[in-house]
């Protein structure tokens, strides 16, 4: 029997009521009462986070509703006794509590195979040589994780291809398979690797703390404005059709300013969050560290910043992490990115460029 959630309420005063609905069949129980419909039923009642106990008894008297309180609403049907605990005497207060009704007579639930949950220790990692690809790739290594590493080939758009849709239907790199399950999205990567494998909260803080909640916050900093901005800036700079001042300044001065929020905060702090280095500092850097190639960003204009970089380039994790999905040397990527923008700067005063102010 397919059984919903259920929502019960608490009246005011000695005459309070449990009522409870499940499956077509519409079973009740009301306590504080004389009636009671669906035998076979156990209520387990929750209210204020305690679980009360589900006994049975001959005993027909209901008495009052005190923190803990003796019901047996129905004895025609055979014996049953309800102890409902709460946190204070529920008398004069509206509550609501959750009923999860179990047949007492189906075994099935003890003999049902459960299904493993995660983590599954199957890590397979689809990445590219890219900010979003570093960012979970510095966790991983940080985590000292064993994972298999397929390297995409952006420029190819294999990541458009059916078999990866299959892995993120947005055709974008990074994504992570943990045996059957897939976690795309890189930020949605770092909190699954934290949650599933980081259970001494080296890179992240205990959920429900003020540190965590600043962590979160520097994360989401990161993926709705770092992210996007110095994404378009890269774009514009370095990978455009055609040259377009008023988009380059826009997203370069744009990701400037975001680089001095960061400032704000490095200037008095080794770390965005709290008193370690987490998956907030992971995810800012792997994409300011680039600036500065990519964007002729001096970052000693950020003093904080600058030496935040330092510090986090020097680990040994971070060092490994560039060289997943990427075949290219640091003096490889330099010339590359220098090869592009040259290339783009040719633009300046022809007719791409404007045409591009047309876009």
């Amino acid at each position: 029997m397919q059984v919903p959630n259920v929502i019960t309420n608490i009246g005011r005063g000695s005459a309070c009521r449990y009522q409870a609905y499940a499956g077509a069949s519409r079973p009740r129980a009301v306590l504080c009462g004389s009636s009671c419909t669906g035998p076979g039923f156990r209520w387990n009642i929750k209210s204020g986070g305690v679980v009360s106990k589900a006994n049975y008894s001959s005993t027909s008297s209901p008495t009052s509703a005190t923190p803990t309180a003796t019901h047996t609403p129905c004895t025609t049907l055979g014996v049953r006794r309800f102890e409902v605990q709460t946190p204070r005497n529920i008398q004069g207060h509206r509550r609501y509590l959750r009923l999860d009704p179990t047949p007492q007579t189906d075994r099935s639930r003890s003999k049902r195979k459960s299904k493993m949950a995660p983590p599954y220790n199957d890590l397979k990692y689809y990445t590219a040589g890219t900010p979003n690809g570093l960012k979970p790739a510095i966790l991983l290594e940080e985590l000292g994780l064993k994972y298999e590493t397929h390297a995409i080939n952006i420029m190819k758009n294999e990541q458009k291809e059916p078999w990866f849709i299959e892995i993120n239907p947005n055709g974008r790199i990074p994504a992570l398979k943990d045996g059957d399950l897939r976690v795309f999205e890189s930020g949605a990567i770092m909190l699954y690797l934290t949650d599933m494998y980081d259970k001494e909260k080296n890179f992240t803080y205990q959920y429900g703390t003020d540190e965590y909640y600043e962590m979160m916050s520097w994360l989401m900093f990161q993926m709705g404005g770092i992210g996007p901005m110095q994404g378009q800036a890269n774009h514009f700079r370095a990978m455009a059709p055609v040259y377009s001042a008023y988009g380059i300044k826009r997203y370069i001065d744009e990701t400037k300013r975001l680089i001095s929020v960061l400032e704000i905060r490095l200037s008095k702090a080794d770390w965005l969050a709290g008193d370690k280095y987490t998956i907030a500092d992971m995810a800012s850097y792997s994409w300011v560290q680039g600036a500065p190639l990519f964007l002729d960003i001096d970052l000693s204009e950020f003093p904080g910043v600058d030496k935040w970089i330092k510090r986090i380039g020097e680990r040994s994790a971070v060092q490994a992490a560039k060289k997943v999905g990427s075949s290219w040397s640091d003096e490889q990527m330099k010339e590359m990115i220098g090869g592009m923008k040259a290339k783009m700067d040719a633009k300046k005063g022809t007719e791409q460029e404007e045409e591009s102010s047309k876009i």
